[in-house]
């Protein structure tokens, strides 16, 4: 019997074997003119194929998982989460309700908000229509609250902590209560659960996809990041680490904001993303409810602004208390997999606004002499940025080392604390300093929410671009908002009709209102008409590029580079910004290379999640002490969710096993879908002498049918042996709808775009979308189009999906991606296999022009923007 092949084995240099990121560089450094990324560099290789092919993947666990590297094909390259495993699921997963029946009618009622006067009157109006009620054993509201009740146990309880301090000269201590969940048995609970457990992710890796030269290294989820590489080598062999993603802020509760809620919520970063980020069991969930400390008499004055600190902080520890222990000695647990690990729980991210932050860091905010939570930039020098962090990083030590330097007096700690822009809360330290591995200044993350969509852009860009446009006048004011109005419709982008009288709405909206400000100004705020509004339209362009770099779903050597160089230059452009949101972005490779993409770490994930505390709080208290009725609506929904994960996977594993039973049912083709493309919306089939006298008077069906008979001889010679002459009473069918599927180049998945060509869409007004295709159906020539009519045609049963498109030629002016209508030295319209579609974009007329020409907006997405990079070189995007 042969010998089986070695493993392959990956080694990389002593200098990246570590997990040494461009933030462990020395400040000092000075800026090269690339970013230096030494865990992006791919290993040596031993035991590897001969042959590689392009777009294999590699992937390199930690050494301390005890798993081999694995070079995988494209098409054998899987992620996918592992199916639950039926028997290790109770087979009455409703339990410890007395029926299905029960908790479905329990689940409602909490999810509809209902007061038990509500829940009393449906039950008997239930029980008064049906004629067998056994499944409902319920009959009172009192009956479902006992029902809750008995089913606490399947998550942690919240509880009560009490802060007790004295503020100032104040004889009588004030007194705060804390509920909380605590945040290491909540995770023990998801782990015990042996739907998630599955689930998991223990060990890092480093993934790789090969370009056809070198392996080019990709970060996603957290585990493929520095951040848990590092922590699994500090952790000893065999510990697994729990890492945890924490967020709080404040929130309006009541519709005038005088009720308020402070939110502690959290999430599992081994969780994989479908599931850390959903709304069901396993994602996120709210452990706790600071005490909002207030006092109108205090506000603003330091002492109370360091009490509130305090507050904080010792609140929060009750929290951590337990992952404080056990980050240090490990936790041995048997999880929901029947496997024992040693548990180490960490706290690897915090999310926040800047605000916020500075609470978390206790650092002394905007008007400290250093106002950056992460480092240590000078005030007024918060706008020089450069391709890696300029300024020393901040460490826990730095404060450590002076609040245990016993030899200080009061007045000089305070002193030195201060040129450290750090606030002194003695006895107290900073909570997150007394947690293993936890650095917190390395844990604070770069919030794309709060930092450009609601910062930057929202308080900055867009003020200063509303001001210069009121400063034009009622005429100028006018145009832009006609021309914004006039944005074609493409999805998950919001149309904005008077985009000038914007005055607040939500970060999703500024991001939208930001990528297509340009191209609706562009002929307003010109050098001639306003030199300084032309100025922020290029500052606006580079913030764009930033923020359509900075929320690609992989990341690479190669895009974080590309945000390195618009960084630098977004700097030179805004020079005379010095506030702490021109700087924060600083940090955000860093982040991503120790965390994972901005998704991962996104506000904006949280605070969807604000929208039913709020629901609880006007339905379901009697807004007096609301924490303490809110907890208990908090807890009932995470076991629900818990019950209703349980009951949706028996019912999904059952139904599959039933299917195996069952002889396979054939597949039917579906006869509207061609490759990657799906048509749809058909239309009645009409002669080829019909359509050409209902378009008579349209010169783009000029000789349509002598058109397309040249088109299908001269592209399918196998179309017929001799020139194959087309009828006029040929028929065609019309398809007004398109479903594009493509792979994406920023994640290599398949995404979908959803056209149409359609004359009678919205009243008549008509749609015809634009395209991306391929040039004689080559890869590597892409051009842009306009669709005209799409159809099918049938010959000697063959069907031959068609498009009459309008072609665009690629122009270059203004620094924008311009097309113009053809010339008529060139066929203007063509037919098109529906095949050589690539993908949708989104394209805008030039409202100056007198000769058809467009604009494509390159920003619409991450993959029309690297898209365009690639293969429109001269664009320069």
């Amino acid at each position: 019997m042969p010998d089986a092949p070695p493993p392959l084995a990956a080694i990389f240099e002593d200098a990246t074997s570590s997990s040494a990121s461009s933030s462990n560089i020395s400040p000092s450094t000075s800026a090269a003119d690339e970013l230096p990324l030494p865990t992006f560099r791919p290993p040596t290789l031993r035991n590897a194929p001969a042959e590689l092919r392009i777009d294999d993947f590699l992937t390199v666990p930690h050494p301390n998982s005890g798993r081999a590297s694995s070079i995988d094909h494209f098409e054998d390259f899987n992620r996918k989460l592992p199916d639950v495993d039926l028997s290790q699921l109770p087979e009455k997963p409703h339990e410890p309700f007395n029926t299905l029946e029960d908790f479905d009618f329990a689940d409602f009622t909490r999810k509809t908000s209902l007061n038990q006067g509500e829940i009393d009157t449906l039950l008997a109006l239930i029980r008064r229509i049906c004629d067998k009620p056994s499944n409902l054993t319920f009959e009172s509201a009192k009956d479902v609250n006992t029902a809750w009740e008995i089913a606490s146990h399947i998550a942690p309880s919240y509880r009560a902590h009490t802060v007790t301090k004295k503020y100032g000269a104040e004889e009588t201590p004030r007194s705060f209560t804390f509920y909380f969940r605590p945040l290491f048995e909540w995770g023990l609970s998801l782990l015990r659960d042996p739907i998630l457990a599955y689930k998991f992710a223990w060990d890092a890796v480093r993934l790789f996809k090969y370009d056809g030269q070198e392996w080019e290294r990709f970060i996603d989820e957290p585990h493929t990041a520095d951040g848990f590489w590092h922590i699994q080598s500090a952790l000893p062999i065999g510990g697994s680490p729990l890492c945890y993603i924490v967020y709080a802020d404040k929130t309006r509760l009541s519709s005038f904001g005088t009720q308020k809620g402070y939110p502690i919520m959290a999430r599992i970063a081994n969780l994989p993303a479908e599931i850390r980020n959903g709304t069901g069991y396993g994602g996120g969930q709210v452990v706790g409810f600071l005490p909002v400390v207030e006092d109108e008499n205090e506000e603003r004055k330091k002492e109370f602004t360091t009490y509130k600190r305090i507050i904080w902080h010792e609140s929060f520890w009750a929290l951590l208390e337990h992952v404080a222990a056990y980050a240090k000695t490990g936790y041995k647990f048997r999880c929901g997999d029947n496997i024992e690990r040693i548990l180490f729980p960490i706290i690897l991210i915090l999310v926040a606004d800047y605000e916020e932050q500075a609470i978390m860091s206790l650092t002394r905010g905007a008007t400290g002499l250093f106002p950056c939570p992460i480092c240590r930039v000078p005030r007024d020098k918060q706008i020089i940025l450069g391709i890696q962090p300029q300024f020393p990083l901040r460490q826990p030590s730095d404060g450590q080392t002076l609040l245990n330097d016993t030899t200080l007096s009061k007045k000089d700690l305070e002193s030195k604390l201060q040129a450290l822009s750090l606030r002194p809360v003695w006895p107290t330290q900073n909570v997150f300093w007394n947690v293993p591995h936890c650095n917190v200044y390395r844990a604070l993350s770069w919030d794309r929410l709060h930092a450009y969509h609601g910062g930057l852009f929202s308080d900055h860009l867009f003020e200063e671009f509303k001001q210069i446009a009121e400063g034009l006048g009622r005429a100028c004011k006018k145009q832009i908002n006609d021309q914004a109005d006039a944005m074609p419709s493409w999805p998950n982008l919001n149309h904005f009709s008077a985009i000038c009288a914007v005055t607040f709405t939500d970060g999703r909206k500024y991001e939208d209102i930001s990528k297509i400000i340009i191209h609706a100004t562009y002929n307003v705020l010109n050098r001639t008409a306003s030199l300084r509004g032309y100025l922020l339209l290029q500052c606006i362009r580079l913030y764009v590029i930033l923020d359509i770099l900075a929320g690609l779903d992989v990341q690479t050597a190669r895009t974080l580079r590309m945000y390195a160089t618009k960084l630098v230059s977004f700097s030179a452009a805004v020079q005379n910004w010095n506030f702490p949101k021109a700087h924060t972005h600083q940090h955000l490779i860093d982040d991503i290379i120790w965390k994972g993409i901005t998704a991962v770490f996104n506000a904006k994930l949280f605070e969807t999640m604000h929208t039913p505390l709020k629901t609880i709080y006007t339905d379901q208290t009697n807004f007096k002490e609301v924490e303490a009725q809110m907890v208990v609506h908090e807890h009932r929904m995470l076991v629900a969710q818990a019950i209703r994960a349980c009951v949706d996977a028996v019912d999904q594993a059952r139904r599959k096993a039933a299917e195996l039973r069952e002889p396979p049912v054939p597949q039917k083709k579906d006869p509207y879908q061609f490759d990657l493309i799906h048509l749809g919306s058909k239309q009645a089939p009409v002669t080829l002498a019909q359509l050409e006298a209902g378009k008579n008077e349209d010169p783009d069906f000029g000789r349509f049918r002598l058109c397309l008979e040249e088109y299908f001889n001269n592209r399918f010679p196998d179309f017929g042996r001799k020139w194959i002459r087309l009828s006029a009473q040929d028929q065609i069918i019309e398809m007004r709808y398109l479903r594009v599927d493509y792979e994406s180049v920023v994640t290599w998945k398949l995404e979908t775009d959803q056209l149409r060509c359609n004359p009678t869409w919205r009243e008549n007004e008509g749609r015809w979308d634009h395209i991306i295709y391929r040039i004689d159906g080559d890869d590597k020539a892409i051009g842009f189009a306009q669709l005209i009519y799409v159809f099918l045609f049938t010959f000697n049963g063959v069907q031959y999906p068609t498009a009459l498109i309008s072609c665009l030629d690629v122009d270059h002016d203004l620094g924008l991606c311009r097309v113009r209508r053809r010339r008529q030295e060139a066929p203007r319209m063509e037919f098109i296999p529906i095949t050589w579609i690539v993908r949708g974009a989104l394209v805008l007329e030039d409202f100056d022009s007198t000769m058809g020409d467009a604009f494509v907006i390159d920003t619409v997405d991450g993959d029309m923007f690297l898209r365009l990079k690639r293969d429109v070189p001269l664009w320069d995007t």
